[in-house]
């Protein structure tokens, strides 16, 4: 049985998720943990608050908790579970992956504010961290079964074989008719295409429903919007690139825009899993 995290704040854009998660649980006979980090709020640490306080603190997140995991049991008939933690959310995150045996990791993203664009926040953290695949689901977005997933390909851009099988895993698992989508600044042959991903790799490529669809511009986040409007996706699939420190003074990651701006879930996966 797989396991998803949910990663919850209880926030409108995490209950979303959180339920999103749920569904897709239920059809596909999923594990779900929730994980939520505590924080503690900057008038109990200038307060400086008391050992009781925190403690009580920590009985009523591990109590709301309690009760979500238990409501979620009853409105989808599915196992569930939780995980509380403290401390920095990427280690702590990383500790319930192993702890949990997780496959892939749900979270929610809400409107993008002035300080989510200056500091980035906890999904756009995980996005180059977490060696599992992130769903980021949009506040708005129902499940409704994956039908159609769209991979954005950057043919620049090495992809590992283990992120590809992350890919196949999806397609197999939800029956998925997949486009391979790629932006570049010049049309390449199809062939380099084949070679440079290798779809063959380890499945039966007759037993998959693709598509393959090439574009020239420059502007790869507005050529993405625009085919998915045109392509009805189900589902997003980008692999983010690790750029390195020199790097990422110059460009931003473009899973992580389209993260912000999507429209439909994305699924987020790493270069190297675990």
């Amino acid at each position: 049985m797989k396991t998803i995290i949910v990663c919850t704040d209880f926030s409108q854009e995490a209950e979303n998720a959180t339920h999103y998660a749920a569904s897709m649980a239920k059809e596909h006979n999923y594990r779900i943990t929730l994980f939520n980090l505590q924080t503690v709020s900057i008038h109990a640490l200038n307060a400086q608050a008391s050992a009781d306080f925190f403690y009580n603190q920590t009985l009523k997140n591990q109590q709301k908790l309690e009760d979500k995991a238990t409501e979620l049991k009853t409105l989808y008939a599915i196992e569930t579970g939780y995980h509380l933690a403290s401390g920095n959310f990427i280690e702590q995150l990383e500790n319930c992956i192993q702890l949990q045996d997780c496959d892939f990791i749900v979270m929610g993203m809400g409107e993008k504010t002035i300080e989510q664009k200056l500091l980035g926040n906890s999904v756009t953290r995980a996005i180059h961290r977490i060696k599992k695949p992130i769903l980021i689901i949009p506040s708005h977005i129902e499940y409704t079964g994956i039908g159609k997933i769209l991979f954005a390909y950057d043919t620049h851009k090495s992809v590992t074989w283990s992120a590809l099988n992350e890919i196949y895993a999806f397609i197999n698992e939800f029956d998925a008719e997949i486009e391979v989508f790629n932006v570049s600044e010049r049309l390449e042959e199809f062939t380099e295409v084949m070679r440079d991903i290798d779809l063959n790799s380890g499945y039966d490529l007759d037993d998959i429903k693709y598509s393959f669809k090439m574009i020239q511009s420059i502007e790869v986040i507005k050529a993405i919007e625009e085919e998915i409007k045109l392509s009805n996706p189900d589902l997003l699939t980008m692999v983010p690139y690790q750029y390195n420190l020199i790097e990422s003074l110059f460009h931003r990651s473009k899973t992580a825009i389209m993260a912000y701006k999507n429209k439909i879930p994305l699924l987020s996966i790493p270069l190297n899993i675990d």
